[in-house]
């Protein structure tokens, strides 16, 4: 696949087709399949051919550098579409594995899969076309909500419940999502995501301000390094200066390794050893963000990690895959402040209280909270060409 800019406008006649010689990196998940068949059925070939090429463009202009990222945390999708990112996503698994985009997809793939498992139940659902529609065009920027409904209300017509989703009442303030009865029993149901807290992201946003002066002085070396530190306070009471002065001290000292340890963070600073993924990338290209990547760079696999990555690399023909590495500068954090804790806390009462105000007074109610379990690692990373 090309990856200039002006070649990405045309994509070739291929792009989102299996050939017959090619393996199925992924398997094939006929649940998943039926889902997305469902999906694009009532979206229409039409539009999502439009969309989906919307999509890939934004991704793979996203992967190589050239579609810029005001908010520095390196999406590969357009917020305002994101519902066709998951089917992107949901339909490149099973038909052409080589767009499949591993760090995102597994927090989609398995939701499409449990709905294509339960499609006859939720086509059992009142009003499940109608909220398939608003979903699909409407809250395209915001698909999560809906699909948790549609989880919640399969489970409950799987346990013998007839359910509908009630109507909405323009004017009238909000209104709780599912109807739920099975004999004398009659609940309304609300339902909530818990996506990542408001307090978390602010935390996320503080720490690439502290990193991005740091991180430019240790690239400025040519050299590669891995900081691994655990902060004592919350990041906004951290000085702006603090990690700048510990990467400049550290290059002007040119220790191997060094131990972290004062009133603000502990951890380890270190050089990078590269020889084992410049070996691997001899042979084959590697993935990349993935897991086995960032094994082989930093030396260990950690789930659910907060990472800071810039690197210079070269990437393969196509750009989701790196053949060569130059250089590599990574920041592995986490806060353990305890005021930190209890923020990150507070962001799920707050949704706690969000569920209960729309449910009536006339009837039992249930809320349901989804946890987004984070993929395997949360990089935000920056990508230099190798020269």
């Amino acid at each position: 696949m090309e990856t200039c800019l002006s070649r990405l406008l045309d994509f070739p006649p291929d792009m989102y087709e299996l050939h017959e010689d090619e393996p199925r990196l992924f398997g094939h998940s006929p649940d998943l399949k039926r889902y997305v068949e469902h999906l694009k059925s009532a979206m229409g070939q039409e539009q999502w051919r439009v969309r989906r090429d919307a999509t890939a463009k934004r991704f793979y202009r996203s992967l190589i550098g050239e579609h810029p990222d005001p908010t520095g945390m390196g999406k590969y999708f357009d917020n305002r579409d994101l519902f066709a990112w998951y089917l992107f996503l949901g339909e490149a698994f099973n038909d052409h594995p080589q767009n499949y985009e591993v760090v995102y997809g597994c927090r989609v793939v398995p939701i499409l899969a449990a709905l294509g498992r339960n499609l006859k139940n939720l086509e059992r659902v009142a009003g499940y076309r109608d909220r398939l529609h608003r979903l699909i065009f409407k809250e395209r920027g915001q698909p999560n909500g809906g699909l948790f409904e549609f989880l919640v209300a399969a489970k409950y017509v799987n346990e013998g419940y007839d359910v509908a989703f009630h109507p909405e009442k323009p004017g009238r303030g909000r209104t709780h999502d599912l109807d739920v009865k099975r004999g004398k029993e009659h609940f309304a149901i609300e339902c909530k995501r818990m996506e990542a807290g408001q307090y978390h992201e602010k935390e996320r946003a503080a720490m690439r301000g502290l990193w991005r002066p740091a991180s430019h002085a240790l690239v400025c070396t040519g050299c590669s390094y891995c900081f691994d530190l655990t902060f004592r306070v919350e990041i906004e009471a951290i000085p702006p200066d603090y990690l700048q002065r510990i990467a400049l001290n550290f290059i002007k000292r040119d220790p191997d390794n060094r131990v972290v340890y004062d009133d603000l963070s502990y951890g380890t600073l270190r050089k990078l050893d590269l020889r084992p993924l410049q070996s691997a990338l001899l042979g084959s290209s590697w993935m990349h963000p993935g897991p086995k990547y960032n094994n082989l760079l930093l030396g260990s696999y950690r789930r659910y990690e907060s990472l800071l990555l810039a690197h210079k690399v070269r990437f393969s023909p196509t750009p989701h895959f790196i053949d060569a590495i130059d250089q590599a500068v990574a920041l592995r954090w986490a806060c353990a402040s305890e005021a930190a804790i209890e923020k990150r806390a507070r962001d799920v009462v707050g949704k706690l209280v969000e569920a209960n105000d729309p449910l009536p007074s006339d009837r039992p109610g249930i809320f349901h909270i989804g946890f987004r379990f984070s993929s395997s690692f949360r990089t935000e990373s920056s990508l230099s060409p190798v020269h």
